[in-house]
Protein backbone atom coordinates (compact mmCIF):
# COMPACT_ATOMS: atom_id res chain seq x y z
CA UNK A 1 0.00 0.00 0.00
CA UNK A 2 1.22 3.17 -1.08
CA UNK A 3 2.08 5.32 2.05
CA UNK A 4 -0.05 8.62 2.15
CA UNK A 5 1.42 12.26 1.00
CA UNK A 6 -0.81 13.60 3.73
CA UNK A 7 0.48 11.67 6.75
CA UNK A 8 0.94 13.56 10.02
CA UNK A 9 4.33 13.12 10.49
CA UNK A 10 5.74 14.09 7.13
CA UNK A 11 3.21 17.00 7.33
CA UNK A 12 5.19 17.94 10.87
CA UNK A 13 8.47 17.14 9.17
CA UNK A 14 7.55 19.50 6.00
CA UNK A 15 6.06 22.37 7.74
CA UNK A 16 7.92 22.59 11.08
CA UNK A 17 7.60 26.15 11.60
CA UNK A 18 4.16 26.13 10.85
CA UNK A 19 4.07 22.89 13.51
CA UNK A 20 6.13 24.93 16.41
CA UNK A 21 3.61 28.34 15.80
CA UNK A 22 0.69 26.16 16.24
CA UNK A 23 1.89 23.90 19.07
CA UNK A 24 3.49 27.33 21.00
CA UNK A 25 0.26 29.35 20.22
CA UNK A 26 -1.74 26.61 22.17
CA UNK A 27 0.78 26.64 24.82
CA UNK A 28 0.17 30.44 25.81
CA UNK A 29 -3.26 30.62 25.13
CA UNK A 30 -3.41 27.62 27.62
CA UNK A 31 -0.85 29.74 30.43
CA UNK A 32 -2.94 33.06 29.66
CA UNK A 33 -6.18 31.10 30.10
CA UNK A 34 -4.92 29.80 33.64
CA UNK A 35 -3.45 32.75 34.93
CA UNK A 36 -7.08 34.68 34.42
CA UNK A 37 -8.98 31.37 35.35
CA UNK A 38 -7.26 31.48 38.59
CA UNK A 39 -7.48 35.42 39.34
CA UNK A 40 -11.44 35.49 38.07
CA UNK A 41 -11.71 31.77 40.21
CA UNK A 42 -13.35 30.32 36.90
CA UNK A 43 -15.73 27.15 38.44
CA UNK A 44 -15.15 25.53 35.32
CA UNK A 45 -11.45 24.99 35.44
CA UNK A 46 -10.59 25.10 39.37
CA UNK A 47 -13.93 22.97 40.74
CA UNK A 48 -13.49 19.88 42.44
CA UNK A 49 -13.52 16.58 40.22
CA UNK A 50 -17.01 14.72 41.38
CA UNK A 51 -15.16 11.42 41.78
CA UNK A 52 -11.28 9.57 41.76
CA UNK A 53 -9.89 9.16 38.15
CA UNK A 54 -5.91 8.54 38.29
CA UNK A 55 -5.68 11.82 36.46
CA UNK A 56 -3.48 14.83 37.25
CA UNK A 57 -5.90 17.41 36.63
CA UNK A 58 -7.03 21.05 38.38
CA UNK A 59 -9.92 19.22 39.67
CA UNK A 60 -8.12 16.65 41.51
CA UNK A 61 -5.75 19.13 43.06
CA UNK A 62 -8.78 21.30 43.98
CA UNK A 63 -10.56 17.76 45.48
CA UNK A 64 -7.79 17.19 47.77
CA UNK A 65 -5.79 20.23 48.49
CA UNK A 66 -8.56 22.73 48.22
CA UNK A 67 -9.40 25.29 45.70
CA UNK A 68 -6.93 28.18 46.57
CA UNK A 69 -3.98 25.20 46.26
CA UNK A 70 -5.39 24.69 42.88
CA UNK A 71 -5.03 28.30 41.95
CA UNK A 72 -1.84 28.39 42.87
CA UNK A 73 -0.85 25.61 41.09
CA UNK A 74 -2.74 26.89 37.92
CA UNK A 75 -0.90 30.07 38.15
CA UNK A 76 2.61 28.79 38.71
CA UNK A 77 2.18 25.86 36.10
CA UNK A 78 0.97 28.51 33.79
CA UNK A 79 4.02 31.11 34.82
CA UNK A 80 7.01 28.45 34.80
CA UNK A 81 5.60 26.05 32.37
CA UNK A 82 3.06 26.81 29.70
CA UNK A 83 4.02 30.29 29.60
CA UNK A 84 7.38 30.30 28.97
CA UNK A 85 7.80 26.97 26.75
CA UNK A 86 4.72 28.57 24.69
CA UNK A 87 6.41 31.87 24.19
CA UNK A 88 9.98 29.90 23.19
CA UNK A 89 8.32 27.43 20.78
CA UNK A 90 6.77 30.82 19.47
CA UNK A 91 9.84 33.05 19.11
CA UNK A 92 11.90 30.40 17.35
CA UNK A 93 9.07 29.53 14.60
CA UNK A 94 8.71 33.20 13.70
CA UNK A 95 12.51 33.98 14.28
CA UNK A 96 14.14 30.67 12.78
CA UNK A 97 14.93 31.21 8.68
CA UNK A 98 13.58 28.69 6.10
Amino acid sequence: MKKDNLDFGNWIDTHQNTAMLILGSALTSMGILMIIGAIKDWDWLYAPDGEYHHKWTMGQISRYLGRGTARICGIIGALFLFLPLGLMLVYSSLVKEH
